[in-house]
Formats: structure tokens, C-alpha cells, sequence
């Protein structure tokens, strides 16, 4: 059994890679490329793929807590696989949103799965205390092959725009062989942690526990990374950032979480209190920075830096709410998409404000957001810190 749960840490590689979508920059330009399509159709068929993926996100944890880790995670490769077709034999907005869906329904059946399914894996090989680092380090090791990916992104899409969606089509198929072959592992549990419990049951158990407001702190990060990031190439390409290398960007990005990635050994050495009140800082001082340069290049930096920290840590995030919120060990998945709702929530309402706060001017924008960050994270900091390990 030892050498099937060690088995599952490379092939838990493989299917992090393969759910990669690193063909989504040349999506919006191969739907444009077929008739009667409009550029905002592309905002439609997007907000209602993240609106699937937002609704199912707790359902989805919940689901695979009850029905099984390993079943849940083919279920969200078959969502991959059925998106890509969706989007390469598809040639009408209809079946782009159905893409849109099946992609969002992918990734909330990935979330919260992924993390407790890997957790388990480590349990069984008694180095569950190792979980943070190595799957940081996996992940980091998935960022390494996205950049080389996205670099040949602009070589794909030049032979023809569909090439880089029906290369991730074989990505998928390899992803659903190694969903298969994934070793479950048998975990003992509890007869407090055996008994059935509805959603409402677990989120009811999280209160007074600190649960919340930290999820609300790092939801607020993770919404304001995510909906200001789609900003960054545009901002640098109206300062000057040469348009072919745009991509170059995220690739560095992808760096930055590599190296830090196989580093979190000595980020995890620091206490928790001291590591969110940097992010605090780091995060909104960033932004604010941000607004304040003209030089894209540096401005290239800042963000993969920023961009490429935020996704490397998420690890040790993740393994910190193992340790000190999961109440019921049978519901781990539910409690790691519980945490991933809440930031999503906060990124919905966000995404919606910057695309009126951007017009105005990119500076501007990501000034009002920096101290509006900084302003939030300062006010839930005191209340949530007692609650901290």
C-alpha cells in the first residue's frame, strides 16, 4: 500500500498540470476569429463560467467528502475534457458558455478536493506535517511547465489559434488516466468524525473558532489579486511593454512561484500573526507602488513578483486551516471550499467595481484599490489576530 500512496504524489503532479489552463489569453481570440462574435460575448460566456463555479463551490467539497475524493477528482477531469471540446468543435457563443460552465465546474470539483485528497495520501504515509511544502512544491513544479507553455502559446496560436486548446485536449485525456489510476487512501476516522452532518451543520461549527474573519482576510488578498491582475498587461502595454513579450509576464511569474514554491520551508518557520500582517503589507503596498511607476518593465517585476508569491504560499495557507479549523476530519474538502467561497464572494463584487474604477486610468485605479486594500486589511487584522496560532 505504501508504494500506491507514494504513487499518488507523482501522478498528483501530472493531474495539476493537466488542469492548467494556460490556453485562455488565446480563447478570447480564437472565438473572435469565428463570425457573429462580439468581444462582449466574451465577458458573458466568462461571467457565467465563474458564476457556475462560484454556485457549486461549497456543494462540491461537500460532494467529495461523501462520495469520494477520487471520484470527485474524475469528475472534475471529465468537466475539463468536456469544456475543451466544447471549445475546440464548438463555433457559436452557445457552446462557448457551455465551455465556460464545464470549466468552472472542473475547477470547483479540483479546489477543495485536490488539497484534502493529497492531505489523506500524506496521512497514510505518516508525513501529513510535510503537506505544505510538498504541495507547494508540486504546484511549483506545475508553474515551471505553465511558463514554458504560455512562452509557446504565441508559437502555437501562429500556426493556428484552436492548436493551443487541442494541445491541453491531450493534457486532459492524460489527466483522466492518472484520476484512475489514483490510489484511495483508507483513512480511519472517528465516531464523532463517521457521523453524517449536512453543509449547514459544518458551517454552524466554525463560529467563534476564528474560522471567518481569517477566511475573510484572505479572501479579501485573494479577490483583489485576482481581479486586478487581468489589469497588469494592458497597464504595461499602454507605458510601452512590447506587445510579443506580454506573455513574458505571467511566464516570470510562474518563476517567482517555482523558486519560492521550493522554498516554503523557511517561510513556514515564520509565525503566522507576523506572515499576514506582511502580506497586509505587501499586498496593498504593492498596489499602491504600482500606481506610482511608469516604467514597465519594473512594473513587469512587481506583478510577476507579487503574482507569483501569492500563488507559491497558498500551501502553507491551506495546511495552517488543516491544522487549527478542520473540527470534523471526515469534512475536510467541505472546510477548504468553505474558505475558497468566501474569496470568491469578495472577488465577484470587485471584479464588477474595477471595470468602472480602470477606465478612468490604470494609475488611478490601482492607487483607490491599493489604500482601499490596505484600509480593509488594517480593520480585520486586530480582530482576527487573537484567533492566530
Amino acid at each position: 500500500m505504501k508504494k500506491e500512496l507514494q504513487a499518488n504524489i507523482w501522478k498528483f503532479f501530472i493531474l495539476i498540470v493537466s488542469n492548467r489552463r494556460n490556453y485562455i489569453p488565446i480563447l478570447a481570440l480564437y472565438f473572435l476569429s469565428l463570425p457573429n462574435t462580439t468581444a462582449q460575448q466574451i465577458g458573458i460566456y466568462t461571467g457565467i463560467g465563474w458564476f457556475a463555479g462560484f454556485i457549486l463551490e461549497i456543494p462540491s467539497g461537500y460532494i467529495s467528502d461523501i462520495f469520494g475524493h477520487k471520484k470527485t477528482l474524475i469528475m472534475a477531469k471529465f468537466s475539463m475534457l468536456i469544456s475543451t471540446l466544447f471549445f475546440i468543435f464548438g463555433n457559436s457563443f452557445p457552446y462557448f458558455i457551455l465551455g465556460a460552465i464545464f470549466m468552472g465546474f472542473g475547477f470547483s470539483f479540483t479546489s477543495g478536493t485536490s488539497g484534502a485528497f493529497l492531505h489523506n495520501t500524506l496521512v497514510g504515509l505518516k508525513r501529513e506535517k510535510e503537506y505544505g511544502e510538498i504541495f507547494g512544491k508540486l504546484h511549483a513544479k506545475a508553474s515551471l511547465v505553465s511558463a514554458v507553455m504560455i512562452l509557446l502559446l504565441p508559437l502555437l496560436a501562429g500556426i493556428s489559434l484552436v492548436l493551443p486548446i487541442k494541445v491541453f485536449l491531450i493534457f486532459d485525456l492524460i489527466g483522466i488516466v492518472m484520476a484512475f489510476s489514483l490510489f484511495s487512501p483508507k483513512i480511519k476516522y472517528s465516531a464523532e468524525d463517521e457521523e453524517g452532518e449536512k453543509i449547514w451543520s459544518q458551517l454552524k461549527k466554525f463560529k467563534g473558532t476564528g474560522f471567518y474573519i481569517t477566511s475573510l482576510f484572505l479572501g479579501i488578498i485573494s479577490a483583489f489579486v485576482f481581479s486586478l491582475s487581468v489589469y497588469k498587461e494592458p497597464f504595461v502595454a499602454l507605458l510601452g511593454f512590447p506587445i510579443i513579450l506580454i506573455g513574458s509576464i505571467m511566464a516570470l511569474s510562474r518563476v517567482f512561484w517555482f523558486v519560492i514554491g521550493h522554498n516554503l520551508k523557511q517561510i513556514k518557520k515564520i509565525n503566522i500573526k507576523k506572515l499576514l500582517f506582511f502580506e497586509m503589507v505587501f499586498f496593498s503596498g504593492s498596489f499602491i507602488l504600482i500606481s506610482q511607476l511608469l516604467n514597465p518593465y519594473i512594473l513587469g517585476l512587481i506583478f510577476a513578483i507579487q503574482v507569483g508569491y501569492f500563488h507559491a504560499r497558498n500551501s502553507l495557507i491551506d495546511e495552517y486551516y488543516i491544522n487549527n479549523f478542520l473540527l470534523n476530519r471526515r469534512f475536510k474538502a467541505t472546510m477548504l471550499s468553505i474558505k475558497q467561497q468566501i474569496g470568491k464572494l469578495f472577488q465577484s463584487v470587485l471584479a464588477y467595481l474595477a471595470g468602472f474604477i480602470m477606465v478612468i486610468s490604470y494609475s488611478y485605479g490601482y492607487l483607490v484599490f491599493g489604500i482601499i486594500m490596505l484600509i480593509s486589511l488594517v480593520s480585520i487584522y486586530p480582530f482576527m489576530v487573537k484567533y492566530l496560532k
